[in-house]
């Protein structure tokens, strides 16, 4: 199910762009289509729907963008990828959204961003960028770079949800928290872990990831806790 919030959602995704990375009518077709591609395609979940839903936007490219691009040059020629992290380096505030250029400069890139994130960190990664790997990583660092962005990552155990996170929020320049279980792990030890999060954030200002996954749930009032994150952005008498 889809609601206003989604279409919203596509408005937000353009607006990160700034005029002078969209100069043309063309950008600004693939722009449309990669924004409505990450909101509606990522959230289907069989091979017939993404492909069904491929021909609608192509249709309506063709119906509404007069002289656009065809199926074949949005989807089987070039994968269309916005991103700000194509410049290593830029501070958070200074990054650009723009499109990748050539899809090997950016598997290169995210090659270096590796190596300096093995070099910084004491939990080292070994990741092979094959394509639908940088193409969930680039869709993670979009979804941190939207204020009080969030998704939910369903995959089998084992199939690097985590480690993309930790990498795309390395990329996206944020510092990532997650709890850690130990015996006797409670509610109260869950909502000190909270205070610490807000205290980071709230205080010290530094932009957070926080990745929680479906073993961490002990109880279920964390979820409402998480819920409650999410929708006002404040845990009912937590301090």
């Amino acid at each position: 199910t889809f609601n206003l919030r989604d279409l919203s959602k596509v408005l937000q995704g353009i607006l990160l762009i700034r005029p002078d990375q969209c100069k043309t009518r063309d950008v600004m077709t693939r722009l449309w289509v990669h924004e409505s591609m990450r909101v509606f395609h990522d959230r289907l979940i069989c091979v017939e729907d993404k492909e069904y839903y491929k021909q609608m936007v192509a249709q309506l490219v063709k119906k509404n963008f007069s002289g656009g691009p065809t199926y074949d040059e949005l989807f089987v020629e070039r994968n269309i990828i916005f991103g700000d992290f194509f410049q290593p380096g830029q501070e958070a505030e200074e990054r650009v959204y723009q499109e990748s250029g050539e899809l090997d400069k950016m598997v290169k890139l995210m090659e270096e961003y590796l190596e300096e994130y093995n070099f910084s960190s004491t939990n080292t990664m070994n990741l092979v960028f094959f394509m639908d790997a940088a193409e969930h990583t680039t869709r993670i660092a979009r979804i941190l770079r939207q204020p009080r962005g969030n998704a939910m990552l369903v995959g089998v155990g084992g199939s690097g949800k985590q480690s993309l996170t930790r990498f795309a929020s390395f990329m996206a320049g944020f510092k990532c928290f997650s709890i850690e279980l130990t015996r006797g792990y409670g509610i109260s030890e869950f909502r000190e872990d909270l205070k610490n999060l807000y205290a980071q954030t709230g205080i010290e200002g530094v932009p957070t990831v926080f990745l929680f996954t479906d073993t961490q749930i002990v109880s279920e009032s964390f979820v409402e806790d998480i819920n409650n994150i999410l929708n006002s952005g404040e845990v009912p008498a937590l301090f």
